[in-house]
């Protein structure tokens, strides 16, 4: 099944390439997952947590980072590979409306980060969770979604550009912001779809992994 993910980005703005996105299934991470979160943040090479986190952070930094990561407010996004690995993870997480406010002028905002591993690169899967994070802003009625990166990061530069995102930079660094439109019925049962579809592309994962190592046992 597939949806027209590219409307959650507004019909003014520039039109992502939408079609590997499609067929990507995102699920929602839970507290109980840290540790797939961290091992996934742990394998990205120097250069890459550079890129994702504004500087090369050690293991115990990103163990402290991920520990801090509250679930009850914030939503975590992984696509997995065919070994119940991260091939790539985003971090959702609502401003609060003061904050918010004083930054875009009104209305609830959300910062999105998103990290691809090396072997994943080039399927689409940060446009993907892009567009997945867009979606569920809009269905808990945040108006504009917010992404702070180096200006040298030119995947996720490159992402805004094709959103039509408003890109302010400065010191080599860029904030991006992407004016939401408010969420449907519609809207809320496709992310309820895409739920699902992620947790049964999940379930057949994990099944035919144990397969796979009970015929290496066997053997």
């Amino acid at each position: 099944m597939e949806f027209d993910t590219a409307a959650s980005v507004p019909a003014l703005s520039p039109s992502l390439d939408t079609r590997d996105a499609r067929s990507v299934p995102i699920r929602e991470l839970g507290q109980s997952e840290r540790s797939l979160l961290l091992a996934h943040f742990v394998a990205l090479g120097v250069e890459d947590r550079y890129l994702r986190f504004g500087s090369p952070l050690s293991d115990t930094a990103i163990c402290r980072y991920v520990e801090r990561i509250d679930f009850a407010t914030d939503t975590v996004f992984g696509i997995f590979d065919e070994q119940l690995e991260l091939e790539a993870a985003g971090h959702f997480a609502p401003i609060p409306r003061a904050a918010a406010e004083s930054a875009t002028g009104g209305g609830r905002s959300a910062e999105f980060g998103l990290s691809v591993g090396g072997a994943a690169r080039g399927k689409g899967l940060g446009t993907a969770m892009f567009l997945r994070a867009a979606a569920h802003a809009r269905n808990l009625g945040i108006s504009s979604l917010f992404m702070h990166c180096l200006s040298e990061n030119r995947a996720m530069m490159r992402i805004a550009r094709k959103a039509g995102m408003e890109i302010r930079q400065t010191h080599g660094e860029a904030d991006a912001y992407l004016a939401l439109e408010p969420g449907t019925v519609a809207t809320v049962l496709e992310e309820g779809v895409q739920r699902r579809i992620a947790l049964v592309d999940f379930a057949i994962k994990r099944r035919l992994l144990l397969a796979r190592e009970a015929l290496k046992h066997a053997a």
